[in-house]
């Protein structure tokens, strides 16, 4: 007879929509937990951003700017972080007063402004990015194998992958790897 984990992870593998409709006590427990983790993650990363000399918006915008293909338009950095534009420029403006990235017109298009990291930016994101792999790496540590799988589950639905064939295949094995090593 399959253990708790592995039905568990038999009806995430069904999709957010069937799985609601079959146990929906377990359903919102797995987004009960999703959101758990999402949020303790996200505090410790604003966490590490404010130990780093930075606001967490300061940094989720030096991350955009940083992680994106080239030179990013502020307006591009306001879409990117779902804010209004005006405040996507004031957060480039402090962000460059600390030297961490540097504007410049588009060369195509001289009324747009592009923004790109500076060397001093991305040590910044380097340091804040090593201080947040050893708290996130305590904080995954103390999670269950089926809490792991069950926030997975419902970040694919957000994702829209939860009725992904892929994924149920993957939580299934998922499940049998779990209940092998016990």
């Amino acid at each position: 007879m399959e253990d708790a984990t592995e039905q568990l992870l038999a009806l995430w593998g069904k999709g957010a929509e069937r799985a609601s409709g079959l146990d929906f006590a377990s359903h919102v427990k797995a987004i009960a937990h999703a959101r758990f983790v999402l949020r303790r993650i996200l505090r410790l990363l604003d966490e590490q951003a404010i130990a780093g000399g930075l606001q967490p918006l300061q940094h989720q915008a030096l991350l955009q700017i940083y992680g994106a293909e080239g030179p990013l338009p502020v307006n591009k950095v306001a879409d990117r972080l779902d804010i209004a534009p005006a405040l996507a420029s004031r957060l480039v403006r402090q962000l460059e007063e600390k030297g961490l990235v540097h504007r410049a017109r588009i060369p195509d298009d001289r009324r747009v402004i592009a923004v790109h990291a500076s060397d001093a930016g991305i040590e910044v994101l380097r340091k804040i990015d090593a201080s947040v792999h050893v708290r996130v790496d305590h904080f995954q540590r103390q999670l269950s194998d089926e809490g792991k799988l069950g926030a997975l589950a419902t970040f694919s639905f957000y994702l829209g992958l939860d009725s992904d064939p892929r994924l149920a295949i993957l939580l299934t094995a998922a499940g049998r790897h779990t209940h092998n090593h016990r």
